[in-house]
C-alpha cells in the first residue's frame, strides 16, 4: 500500500465526451438553481460561509435532468471499478451504491470553501452507510479561476469531461478557487 495520500486521487480524463458536456450545460441552464448551503451537525442548521460567493446547485429540479444523471451513473460504475482495481484494494471490493449527481454552477467570484466530504444528507434511514469515495466531474473548461485545490495547495488540472475520485474523509480536504471569468459547471456524487 502506498502511504502517500495524494496517490489515491484518481484522475480519469475524458470520462464524458465534449458533445455530452455541452448538451448537458444547455439542459442544466434551463433548470432552477439555488444558492449552495452547508449543514452543520454541531448546530443542526444550514449556513453559507462564503455568503453571496457560494455557488448555485440544482436541488428541486432534478427531474428535468434525469437523462443526464442516468447517463453519468450508468458509466460511473466502470470507473469506480477501475479506481479500486488500479490500487489493488483486496480489502475493499465493493460498495452499496452512489448518490445521484449534484450539479453545481459557479459565476465569477463564487467559490467552494475548503472542506472534507463527511456527507450525511443522503442517509435518510432507508439508505445506510457512510460515504467512502467522492466524485467530482467537470462539464466545461472555458472559465478562468475555479481550480480544484486539494491538500490546501495542490492544484488538480482538469479539462472538460474529466472525473476525479478520492476518499471521502478528513485526510482529503478540497476546495474550488474563486472563478474569475466565465461560468464553471461541475457535478459531484458520493459512493457508499
Amino acid at each position: 500500500m502506498n502511504k502517500n495520500i495524494e496517490h489515491y486521487v484518481f484522475h480519469k480524463e475524458n470520462f464524458l465526451d465534449e458533445k455530452f458536456c455541452e448538451n448537458s450545460i444547455n439542459e442544466l441552464d434551463k433548470c432552477d438553481w439555488e444558492k449552495h448551503d452547508w449543514y452543520s451537525p454541531r448546530t443542526d442548521s444550514k449556513n453559507s460561509p462564503s455568503g453571496d460567493n457560494e455557488p448555485e446547485y440544482i436541488r428541486n429540479d432534478l427531474n428535468k435532468v434525469v437523462k443526464i444523471n442516468e447517463f453519468i451513473i450508468q458509466n460511473l460504475h466502470s470507473v469506480i471499478l477501475e479506481y479500486i482495481e488500479n490500487y489493488k484494494f483486496d480489502w475493499f471490493a465493493g460498495w452499496e451504491g452512489y448518490s445521484a449527481m449534484k450539479f453545481i454552477r459557479y459565476f465569477p467570484g463564487q467559490t467552494m470553501q475548503n472542506h472534507c466530504d463527511h456527507i450525511h444528507h443522503m442517509f435518510d434511514g432507508e439508505r445506510k452507510g457512510i460515504p467512502t469515495l467522492s466524485i467530482i466531474g467537470i462539464l466545461n473548461d472555458d472559465f478562468g479561476g475555479g481550480e480544484l485545490i486539494m491538500f490546501e495547495d495542490k492544484k488538480i488540472d482538469t479539462k472538460k469531461g474529466d472525473l476525479i475520485i478520492f476518499p471521502s474523509n478528513f485526510l482529503y480536504p478540497h476546495k474550488i478557487a474563486p472563478v474569475t471569468e466565465g461560468v464553471r459547471y461541475s457535478y459531484v456524487s458520493w459512493v457508499w
